[in-house]
C-alpha cells in the first residue's frame, strides 16, 4: 500500500481534514489496506477493540442486536467514514458490531497507533474527548431505542437524513440497514404510494412527499 493512497482517503475524511500532514504519515507509516468481501463481519457488539476503519470504498452496516434476534442499524460507513473508533477512546467496549454490505476495502488503523495519537492521559483535552465519547454513546442507545419502535419510523428517518436513498439503493439494501427483511419495507413502501407519500412518474423513479413523511412519522 502507498502511502499516498491512505493520505488521499484520510484528507477527504471530516475525521482528519485538521490533520497535519506530519500526523498523516505518521499514521500512514502504521496502517493497511484490507478487502473484504459483502458479509463478513468486521468486530461484534461488546467485543474489546483492536482497530479502527476508514472506508476507502464500499458500505460497512454498524448495528447492535437484541437478545431476542432483533437487529437495530446505528448507521452505514461509506466512503471516508471512520468507524470503530470510539471504544478505542475511552478503552471500552463496541458499542455495535460492524458487517460489509458491499465488497469494501478499508484502511485498518491499529488501536495502538490511534492511543499513541490521543492527548496524554490525566489532560483536559483527554478528559474532553472521553466526555464527548460518552454522549455519542448516549445518543447512539436513544437512537437505537428509537429506531427499534416502528418500522414507519425507521424508513421515515432514514429517508429525513437521505432523501435520494430510495434512488441510490435497492429495498433490500435498505432493508439490511434498518435490520429487517425486504418484505417489510416493501409492504411499507407500497403503503405509501397508496396514501400519496410516495409517487412514481416513470413508473420507477419514486418522489417522495418528505414533509408529509416527516409529519406523520417523526413529529
Amino acid at each position: 500500500m502507498s502511502a499516498i493512497d491512505f493520505k488521499a482517503v484520510a484528507a477527504s475524511s471530516p475525521f482528519f481534514q485538521s490533520a497535519s500532514s506530519e500526523v498523516l504519515g505518521r499514521l500512514a507509516a502504521g496502517v493497511h489496506r484490507t478487502r473484504v468481501p459483502r458479509g463478513k463481519v468486521l468486530f461484534i457488539e461488546g467485543e474489546a477493540p483492536d482497530a479502527a476503519y476508514l472506508v476507502e470504498s464500499g458500505v460497512v452496516r454498524l448495528y447492535t442486536s437484541e437478545l431476542d434476534g432483533t437487529e437495530t442499524t446505528v448507521r452505514a460507513a461509506r466512503d471516508g467514514e471512520l468507524f470503530g473508533e470510539l471504544a478505542i477512546i475511552d478503552a471500552g467496549e463496541r458499542a455495535a458490531s460492524a458487517i460489509a454490505l458491499r465488497d469494501t476495502t478499508l484502511f485498518v488503523l491499529p488501536g495502538s497507533l490511534i492511543s499513541a495519537s490521543l492527548p496524554a492521559l490525566g489532560t483536559l483535552e483527554r478528559s474532553l474527548l472521553r466526555g464527548l465519547v460518552s454522549v455519542v454513546r448516549s445518543n447512539t442507545r436513544r437512537l437505537v431505542i428509537e429506531r427499534s419502535q416502528r418500522l414507519e419510523s425507521a424508513i421515515a428517518h432514514a429517508i429525513s437524513e437521505d432523501p435520494d436513498v430510495l434512488r441510490r439503493i435497492s429495498q433490500g439494501e435498505l432493508a439490511s440497514l434498518l435490520g429487517v427483511s425486504r418484505q417489510s419495507v416493501n409492504q411499507t413502501l407500497r403503503a405509501w404510494e397508496r396514501d400519496g407519500l410516495i409517487r412514481r412518474t416513470d413508473g420507477r423513479t419514486p418522489l417522495i412527499d418528505i414533509e408529509s413523511v416527516r409529519q406523520r412519522y417523526l413529529v
